[in-house]
């Protein structure tokens, strides 16, 4: 193997031989993007000096002590093969002598750069780990790429490596020299925004790029949307115009080349000199499973409400969760409707998407809905949809224009007219009540297919796709019953307005619709009835299951249902207390209802209006029934189907397409057909095999690795939820900025450049030095000016990152998110505000840094 490739000469696939920054470099000046011309040292170089200079044992040495007190610049500073030395000094004279003479810098000068073999990987970027060095002139040349070998073994690339899991062993170091270009501006692009947003983010400063990367200049940011290059500059104090309008589109465009060449999201460092731009370096951005928990919608700058679905997915929703559910309720409670209703642009309209976890709705589906609804009819329970509780925000909406707008009443017209039974408020519950008989008997035949010892992968994903059938038809329903809902209950409170209690018709219409049977009622009864009694016996509560083990606390089937962990009702059992009783709230009903009855019966017209209210108060407790019967319903197919996808996920984890059974909540319900489907192409699809604990070749691979990396983000929101809810679940959003603080009391509040998402409240520890570092405990938040690529080390103690410089793209926010570090930068004096031990709570997502207590 050459111990010299020439940059022109490099392919992509040579990463074993010339490392990552060089594979990259070659293969970029190959596709004719301007590259600094130069040659690369190779492995082959790097590993001959080892084997020469016997430096294998103080390596190993290096790697267990990991301390930072060995110095592995020492353990190279040995002299290398005199052949070899000949070789590179030849190879830097032609270099020089080759470069026309416009393009010399003063001197004479190189940049040396580190090109690991474990460098700008797809999962790991290791920024910073390996040295750089620029400038250089020729005769510091070989001691630089000593340097540069030896920055393999530092404690922080060390720590970096056992922290990133799953690198090459052993990796090894090539050395790039180029021609050292002086920059009049340089920085740095990432085709994706690393917190998830759907831009081009840039940074840049004047001269070279080196004061983005180490995070040590005051940076401007600019913004640059993919499709229409449009820029939004976010300048930093004393940061100004670093680019005129053109160089921000030619470094974007560039970006995107790039992005398009690779195939995939590029980090990119360059230069301007001259006029020219020049590009130092392009490796993938590292990917972060967090992008499917919050969605980023191109030109977001709607209104989301979690006021629709909050109650029915209280914590964050498991990927395998919300695509059973989510894309239904889309569908079904939104864009149907919507439909009907003859709305003209809702293939442009946004419905629903993630934020931390938790769904939103586009409050723009409310205003259509609610818009020809009379103030008098508004349901009650529609405030929630609106800031403040604001109903009259539906007169905003530009359609319909009012209840005899054509299109409107046309196509309500025309889709009623194709299914009179199950829209009708007259009928709805009729056809529910069929319905219902036939879901049951659906259910029973299911749950004897699932049971079937010899249910193979074909018969599992046959029952998963019969249940969501039902689901559909369930939910096609269930929305006409909500809406009927919604229509009855106001209606009845007006007319108990108007002719028996002007004022007082909350109470009086809640009473006339208290006690009614449904199944939520039953089940607090039937728990009510196990606690009475000296404790529940073993048949009894068999008998409970039976009954109710398809309740859960959510509608994201990653939640046990009673029936998997017992223990949730044994503890309900605990907290039970005597409640109201049944017969008590069935007694005030009747009395309500007697006494309301006498009241319209002696109205003018009083025996017509009678007959009215016993209409729309029927109508009222039919559907305020369905509400909770319905649900009972759902889940039971749901409980169904999460039993069916554990033993889905038990026959892919055996035949090694997923890296354990439980992983199937991490994957979409489109993803598990996906790896069913491959899975039905091997002949021991389903079978334990010798090596199914190993990544398996092929198609599967990627998709298993995408499915098992969203475990760890999705345990991090909920750990988030429980420790500030009013945070991780905002009621409102602008775009995917909440939309009012919602933390509930006076604090010191400081805003700065989320970088590394997640939030963490912990103490406060001040460092300025690395002489400082034996004051940080475990969980600290970490106070500092900068961070030095050296510093990595600390990152596993830290519970989070608050800086006064840097930006997104700098060496220590890249490492930040890659240790999955919540993390804030561009907060000015912040270390003088901030003192040892004060609690602060951390957003790395909105860029907040909140003070809860001085120490």
């Amino acid at each position: 193997m050459r111990n010299i490739l020439w940059l022109d000469e490099i392919t992509a696939d040579q990463r074993e031989v010339v490392g990552g920054k060089a594979a990259n470099l070659g293969d970029m000046r190959r596709a004719g993007f301007r590259v600094p011309p130069g040659f690369c040292v190779t492995t082959a170089a790097y590993r001959a000096f080892v084997e020469r200079n016997e430096l294998q044992e103080g390596i190993e040495a290096l790697v267990r002590a990991a301390d930072g007190t060995a110095d592995p610049c020492a353990l190279f500073a040995c002299r290398m093969d005199e052949a070899l030395e000949e070789q590179i000094c030849a190879a830097c004279r032609h270099l020089l002598d080759t470069l026309p003479q416009d393009a010399l810098p003063p001197g004479n000068r190189l940049a040396v750069r580190s090109s690991a073999t474990t460098e700008d990987m797809p999962d790991a970027s290791f920024a910073g780990q390996g040295e750089t060095y620029l400038n250089v002139g020729a005769g510091e040349l070989l001691d630089r790429i000593r340097d540069c070998w030896a920055s393999l073994w530092t404690a922080r690339a060390i720590s970096y490596r056992q922290c990133a899991g799953g690198v090459p062993s052993p990796p090894e170091m090539a050395v790039v020299v180029q021609a050292m270009i002086p920059c009049d501006a340089g920085g740095v692009a990432f085709t994706a925004d690393p917190l998830g947003g759907d831009a081009v983010v840039i940074e840049a400063v004047r001269g070279l790029a080196e004061a983005v990367v180490q995070g040590t200049g005051e940076v401007t940011r600019y913004t640059v949307d993919r499709r229409s290059l449009a820029c939004r500059q976010e300048g930093a104090a004393g940061g100004g115009d670093v680019l005129t309008p053109a160089q921000v589109r030619l470094v974007a465009e560039t970006a995107l080349a790039l992005e398009a060449h690779f195939g995939g999201a590029q980090d990119v460092e360059w230069g301007l000199w001259h006029g020219e731009l020049v590009l130092f370096q392009c490796r993938p951005v590292t990917t972060r499973a967090e992008r499917f928990f919050t969605q980023v919608i191109p030109g977001d700058d709607y209104l989301w409400t979690g006021g629709y679905l909050n109650e029915r997915f209280p914590r964050p929703v498991s990927p395998l969760g919300w695509s059973v559910v989510g894309g239904l309720t889309e569908e079904l409670a939104f864009r149907d409707p919507l439909r009907y209703l003859g709305y003209p642009h809702l293939d442009r309209l946004p419905l629903t998407k993630l934020y931390r976890g938790h769904p939103y709705t586009n409050v723009a589906v409310f205003q259509i809905l609610y818009k020809v609804f009379p103030d008098a009819l508004v349901p009650s329970d529609a405030a929630r949809y609106f800031p403040g509780g604001d109903t009259g925000l539906r007169k905003q909406a530009p359609y319909p224009c009012c209840l005899l707008d054509p299109r409107f009443a046309g196509s309500m017209l025309v889709h009623f007219a194709r299914q009179p039974a199950n829209w009708s408020p007259l009928h709805n519950y009729r056809y529910w009540a069929r319905f219902a008989a036939r879901h049951e008997r659906a259910m029973a035949d299911l749950a004897q297919r699932l049971e079937d010892a010899a249910a193979d992968l074909d018969d599992l994903w046959a029952i998963v796709e019969a249940a969501q059938r039902w689901n559909r038809e369930l939910l096609g329903i269930h929305r006409w019953s909500l809406m009927a809902a919604d229509l009855a209950v106001p209606l009845l409170g007006r007319l108990v307005d108007c002719w028996v209690a002007p004022g007082r018709q909350a109470g009086l219409s809640a009473r006339l619709l208290s006690g009614l049977p449904n199944k939520s009622l039953e089940l607090d009864q039937a728990l009510r009835q196990l606690a009475g009694e000296a404790g529940p016996g073993a048949a009894d509560l068999r008998d409970f299951m039976s009954r109710y083990g398809h309740r859960s606390f959510s509608l994201d089937i990653y939640q046990p249902t009673f029936a998997d962990d017992p223990g949730q009702v044994l503890r309900l059992l605990e907290l039970a207390g005597q409640g109201p009783d049944p017969a008590a709230r069935v007694t005030g009903r009747e009395s309500a209802e007697r006494g309301v009855r006498e009241a319209v019966a002696a109205r003018p017209l009083g025996r017509l209006k009678l007959l009215v209210f016993n209409r729309v108060l029927a109508l009222a407790r039919h559907y305020v029934t369905l509400r909770e019967d319905q649900r009972f319903a759902w889940q039971r197919t749901l409980a169904l189907m999460r039993r069916a996808f554990l033993r889905i996920g038990e026959r892919l984890a055996a035949g090694g397409l997923l890296a354990q059974a439980g992983d199937v909540f991490f994957a979409t319900c489109e993803e598990v057909g996906t790896l069913v489907r491959l899975a039905q192409l091997q002949p021991d699809a389903g079978r334990p095999q010798p090596d199914a604990g190993r990544p398996q070749p092929g198609a599967g691979l990627e998709a298993r690795q995408a499915i098992a990396a969203r475990r760890v983000p999705f345990e991090r929101l909920q750990r988030e939820f429980e420790l500030a809810p009013h945070l991780t679940y905002p009621a409102f959003l602008r775009g995917n900025r909440p939309l009012e603080a919602t933390s509930g009391g006076e604090r010191t509040c400081w805003r700065g450049v989320p970088v590394s998402p997640g939030l963490v409240r912990g103490p406060v520890r001040v460092v300025l030095t690395p002489g400082q570092f034996d004051r940080i405990a475990p969980g600290d938040v970490l106070v500092t000016r900068s961070t030095d690529p050296g510093w990595t080390p600390i990152f596993g103690r830290l519970g989070g990152l608050i800086m006064e410089r840097g930006g997104q793209l700098s060496h220590g926010s890249v490492v930040a998110r890659e240790y999955g570090l919540p993390a804030v930068v561009g907060i000015p004096h912040i270390t003088d505000h901030l003192r040892d031990g004060d609690v602060v709570l951390l957003d790395g997502l909105t860029g907040t840094v909140a003070l809860e207590g001085r120490r």
